[in-house]
This record gives structure tokens, sequence and C-alpha cells, in this order.
């Protein structure tokens, strides 16, 4: 599918402005995000306090964040890498690469590609007793899957599982000699150039990490997460990394881009291999999702005072990131607006190309923006030569935008939208001495710019 500059340019002020405000409303500290398409870079963006204490500011480039699960999209890779090497093979046991498990209970049956799909009816975490800001040594893990390994015949259910990649990194420090965090660096971080990035907190990107913060209601004081090493956990959460090297990262799993990994193990890696009843499925590593019809191979993240998310598109060459230092919804949600803001934009695009009364692009985004009144918040946006309203509380809001017609320099007519708005009725704008928009009505109210 072939997407113009000037439609990327489009759909990502879409999604910038509509991240911004979600960010605002679920009050993040911080939150980073970034689009790229075909290995450009298409925007990065950033809002908010990496570090609330100090004042100091989430940089879109350079501020790093605890990626926790996305982790497990590197661990596969490693995989599939010592599969084309011979070391490994997807449907062996997992009792041949560690002894140690050969007396369990459904050892011998569990494959690698079990552990790698979350199909092997492994236990999720284990008892979790060294509690929720530490987590435990390999020792710990050993003796804990000693006593109970799964709780479900492999090939019976999908169920998410840590512990499951946990063993897939014992299981490639078994066959390689060298520990996990050598392999990642050495496999995937280095030959990538991913200088913003660490398997784990190393001094370097302590410098740049965000601090991370729970929940809180409101009234309530900043509750920061201690910066905890994941341990036997890194290959199921370890990672630490920044937008732009997630963009490279994941465009190094096109087809025909790069050596990581063969074009067969990507296509293995992104196919459906466990379809459970509702997405995300899942692939070799992957969730597999869709959004407005297009498909996407990504993963979330969620880490004590961190949630992120990424996805890419093979189909439309796209890559995105969202990552921010609290835990939330709003990565996995802006994720998704990335691509809908890309997909309704390439769809609106020719019905959008009509213009009255001289406006070109430039002047219509002039009042492009965030409008607020006592009724509530209204975004307008550019799509071509034509501007839409939408809901900026909405998720996907583009699919119900109404579209406003030119009538004059400053006055338009809702000639698209939902039938409980103010269809067919006029919408005007007040603006500067430079032409920019400062103000609009919208059926009785009034709307002031109130840009975030």
């Amino acid at each position: 599918m072939r997407i113009t500059p000037r439609q990327l340019v489009d759909a990502a002020a879409i999604a910038r402005r509509w991240i911004r405000y979600q960010a605002m409303l679920w009050n993040v500290p911080a939150i980073s995000w970034g689009i790229s398409h075909g290995g450009r870079v298409v925007m990065l963006d950033a809002m908010g306090s990496a570090d609330l204490a100090s004042g100091r500011p989430a940089t879109p480039d350079t501020t790093s964040y605890r990626c926790a699960s996305i982790t497990k999209t590197m661990t596969a890779t490693l995989v599939m890498q010592q599969v084309e090497a011979g070391r490994m093979r997807l449907d062996d046991s997992i009792d041949t690469y560690l002894g140690w498990t050969r007396r369990l209970s459904h050892a011998k049956d569990i494959s690698i590609r079990h552990l790698l799909i979350h199909g092997g009816g492994v236990i999720r975490d284990g008892s979790n007793i060294w509690g929720d800001d530490d987590f435990p040594d390999r020792d710990t893990v050993r003796a804990e899957v000693r006593q109970r390994l799964t709780f479900a015949e492999p090939s019976t259910t999908f169920r998410y599982s840590n512990i499951a990649y946990v063993l897939l990194g014992e299981a490639l420090e078994s066959v390689t000699g060298r520990s996990f965090e050598t392999l990642l660096q050495r496999n995937i971080l280095g030959p990538l150039i991913l200088r913003g990035s660490a398997p784990s907190l190393t001094p370097r990107v302590r410098q740049t990490i965000a601090t991370g913060y729970y929940r809180r209601r409101p009234g309530e004081n900043p509750h920061p997460a201690r910066h905890a090493e994941a341990r036997a956990f890194a290959p199921a959460g370890g990672l630490v990394s920044t937008v732009p090297d997630l963009l490279s990262y994941q465009r190094a799993h096109f087809q025909g881009v790069g050596t990581l990994i063969s074009d067969l193990s990507r296509r293995e890696m992104q196919r459906t291999q466990w379809q459970r009843p509702e997405e995300p499925n899942h692939g070799i590593g992957w969730m597999i999702w869709h959004v407005d019809g297009v498909g996407i191979r990504g993963h979330s993240g969620g880490f004590p005072g961190f949630t992120t998310k990424i996805g890419f598109s093979p189909e439309w060459g796209l890559c995105a990131a969202v990552l921010n230092n609290t835990n939330g919804p709003v990565p996995g949600l802006g994720l998704d607006m990335i691509f809908h803001s890309v997909v309704w934009v390439v769809r609106r695009w020719q019905d959008a190309g009509d213009s009255a009364h001289g406006h070109s692009r430039a002047s219509l985004g002039r009042f492009a923006g965030h409008y607020r009144g006592d009724t509530g918040e209204i975004t307008i946006v550019r799509i071509n030569r034509s501007l839409y309203l939408i809901d900026p509380e909405m998720t996907m809001p583009l699919a119900s935008a109404a579209r406003l017609q030119a009538d004059g320099a400053r006055r338009f007519t809702i000639v698209e939208g939902d039938d409980y708005g103010h269809f067919g009725e006029e919408v005007s704008f007040a603006v500067d001495a430079a032409g920019r928009s400062t103000a609009m009505r919208y059926g009785p109210h009034t709307l002031h710019r109130a840009d975030i």
C-alpha cells in the first residue's frame, strides 16, 4: 500500500494532538512516541517530565524507558538466529537444552515453539514472593519451576507466560555459552547500532532512563517505582530503550531489510501460530492484531512504573512506538491511534481534496488545533484540503469525524458527520493578526483554542 508524504504529515499531526490530549487526561508524567515509514522518521515527539522531582523533561529521541515484554520479541529473534545456525530446533522439547527439567512433569512434551507462542501451559510468573518491585535470580526461578511448571497440558490453551521466556533465555545461554545480556548486545543491539538501548540497567542508560511512577488517584502525591534489576526475568522484560531505537529495530523485521534474520524466519515469526478468541493473536514473539483492517505485528510492555507498546505494518512499511513512565492505557491506545490516523487519512484523501474560497493546505492548517469550551473539547484536524472535527476523548475518532466545507475565509458548514451533532450548521473561527485561529463557534457554543 502506497502512502504519500503529505498523507503521513496529516496523519502524524492528527495522532500527535490525540496522544497529547490523552496523556493529559490520564495524568501521564512523561510520554515519548514516534513514527517511521520506509526507514525514514516521520515524527518524533514527547511531553512531560522524565523525572518529576528534578523537572527533567522527556525528549523524543534520548529519554529511555523500561520496555518490559517488548524484550520477548528480541528473545524470540535470538532463538530464530540459533535455529538458522542449526543449534536449536523449534520443535525440540525444552529438556533437550535444559537438563535440569528432565524429571519435571510435561517437560518432555513442551517444545521451544510452545514457549515462544505461550502454548505450553507454563505458569505465568511464579509465586512473586520476591515482591512487586524486585525480580528473582535463576536459582529462585528453578526452585519454583520444580515445584510447578505447568497449570495445563501443552497445546491445550493459550496462557501468557513470563516464565516461558525465562526458560528460553536459559536455553539460549546453554547452546551458545554466552549470557543472555551478551547475546542481546552482540546479536541485535550492536548490529543495529541501537545506542540508546541496553539489555539491563547499565550505567549508560541510568543517565537517560525516565523515573517510573505508579498510577495515582486525584490528590495523591507521585509514587516513584524503584529501578529494579530484571535478573532471571531479563529475557522476558529486561530491555531499556528509546523510541528511535525501537523504530529501527522493528524495521529490521521487514522483508528484505538487513541480515538480522532471514526472510523465512521473519515470515515464521509474523504468521499467526496461536489464534485466540479475540485479538491479539500470537506469532513467534510477536502479537498480531488489526486496526481498521490493517494487520499489525508488535508487542506491549508493562513494568512497575512503565507502560509501552510498539507495532509495525509490513503492508504499509510503517513502524510506531509509544513509551510512557506510568502504568496505564495511553501507549496501547496511542499506538492504535497512529495506525487509525494513517488509514483514515488515506481513505478520506480523495474526498478531502476539494477546497473552496481559495483555501490552501497551509491556510487550513491555521485552524487545526484543540478547542475548549464549557461543554467540553473538540479537535480540528486537516486531511488534504479539508478540515474535520473529531472528539479527542473517543478511541478511533476519525471513523465518525465531521467534515467541514469552506463557505468563506473563516466560515464552514458541517457536511458530513454524526446526526446527533450540528450537521448542516455553521462552524466559524476567530483569528489573530497572523491569521491563526484563536476560537471557534460550533452550534451554540464558543470554544477557545487550547493546544497541548
